[in-house]
Parts: C-alpha cells; sequence; structure tokens
C-alpha cells in the first residue's frame, strides 16, 4: 500500500499523472482508505466524491467516498489561488461546513459555521483509472485545492430549502445548479460523510471543514481565470493564477 501512496505523493509533485495500473489497486474500499490516509501528517479538510448524478454516472456507486486534504491545499476568503501546480484542474462549486462537537444531536453545535467556494480536483490518476472509486479513494478522491469563502453561522433553513447557484468562468456564465444536485442535499452528504468515516476510523475532529459535494458540473481552470460564484445572495469571484 505504501508503495501506491508515495507513487501518488510523487505524481503530484511532478504534475505528471501517477505510474499506476489497475493490478496496483487494493481490494477494498477499506485498503484504499488507508492509502488515502498514508498520504497526509495533517488534515484541514475533507472533500466529498459520487454525491451528485453525473459523478454517480461514472462510478456507479450507491454512497459516497471522500478524501482527507493537507492545510496547504485549504484556502479561506482570499481572492487568488494558484494552480500552477496541478494538474488539469477543474472547478465545482459546493457547500462547505465546518465540524464542531461530533458528538452533539445539535445540527448547530456538529457544524457551527457554513460557507461557499469552489472545490478544484486534480486527480493524478491514469485516465483508465479515473473511472475506479477505489482508485479515486486512493488519490484523495482527485485532492487538489479547496476554496472556502461566505463563510457564516451555521443555518439549516438556508441549506434545505431549495436554492439555485450560477457559475461563470471569465464573465461567461457556463453552469447553473442547485443544491438538490447533491444526493440528500449538502447536509445529508455531510452527516453520511461523518458516519463512513467513523466506520474507517478516520481522523476527524473539530475545526475541520466538509467540502459537501459538486452542485453543479465541474469546469476546467487555468492561471489567469476569474471564476464567479452566485448563490445565497452572494457573488464570489476568485482570482486563478
Amino acid at each position: 500500500m505504501k508503495k501506491i501512496s508515495k507513487k501518488l505523493l510523487q505524481a503530484r509533485r511532478d504534475g505528471k499523472p501517477a505510474l499506476l495500473h489497475v493490478s496496483n489497486l487494493p481490494e477494498s474500499e477499506a485498503a484504499a482508505y488507508v492509502v488515502s490516509l498514508e498520504q497526509m501528517t495533517e488534515i484541514a479538510a475533507w472533500k466529498i466524491g459520487g454525491a451528485n448524478p453525473w459523478s454517480r454516472a461514472v462510478f456507479k456507486n450507491t454512497e459516497i467516498f471522500f478524501g482527507p486534504l493537507h492545510p496547504h491545499e485549504v484556502f479561506f476568503e482570499v481572492d487568488r489561488l494558484s494552480v500552477g501546480n496541478l494538474l488539469t484542474p477543474v472547478a465545482e462549486p459546493e457547500v462547505m461546513l465546518e465540524i464542531g462537537d461530533l458528538h452533539s444531536n445539535c445540527l448547530s453545535e456538529r457544524f457551527p459555521r457554513m460557507g461557499l467556494g469552489f472545490e478544484i480536483p486534480a486527480t493524478v490518476l491514469p485516465d483508465n483509472l479515473k473511472p475506479h472509486s477505489i482508485a479515486q479513494i486512493c488519490d484523495r478522491g482527485g485532492a487538489g485545492a479547496l476554496w472556502v469563502s461566505a463563510i457564516q453561522a451555521f443555518n439549516e433553513d438556508v441549506l434545505t430549502r431549495r436554492f439555485e447557484v450560477s457559475l461563470s468562468k471569465n464573465a461567461t456564465a457556463l453552469a447553473l445548479g442547485s443544491n438538490e444536485n447533491v444526493v440528500n442535499g449538502p447536509l445529508g452528504a455531510a452527516v453520511e460523510f461523518l458516519n463512513l468515516a467513523a466506520r474507517h476510523k478516520m481522523p476527524v475532529t473539530a475545526g475541520q471543514w466538509i467540502a459537501t459535494g459538486g452542485l453543479c458540473p465541474a469546469v476546467p481552470v487555468a492561471a489567469s481565470d476569474v471564476l464567479e460564484l452566485d448563490a445565497w445572495g452572494c457573488n464570489l469571484q476568485l482570482h486563478v493564477c
């Protein structure tokens, strides 16, 4: 398993696809999550994959999967983010939830803050492995970067009633979506993540964040792009460099 982790880490450093074959993959999701954790020294956030219809059409999954993110991959309330070290990055708008008291039955204590932003996957899997959910788990869900903005107190009403999002790039509208594109909604996906993380004995702690799944399909991004997200009455801009 450590050989897989080393190849994935090296591929990210080099900005090239990892030298992996389907025969290298572990046989179970549990073993794949071990591979993902072997790449970590500290965890700032978790990203959820396979949470919307277009992802499930590719991965054929019936429950979400997830990956951990390093502190240097997570950015809060900045207006610029570099993707120069990422391999073929894409961006998708998501709801972010901060983890609080894991043992509380009160949602506002379990998730004290929420935000909007972009999850920027940048998988280093070779093309033939990208549709394999076990490969995606090994690759930390295609970890790249996470941008969290519009941070505010948790509001269950905002999350559970329908809201729409609009994604634009360089002043051109590219995609529309809504919270209904996430299976069981962003809040349901976050709760499912916590249950799965407990099953796999993941080091989930207060202060970490959860990216809850794409609200609309992702778009490719590159240096000099300007991304805009309209949702919750906010217009958020991120300059990619």
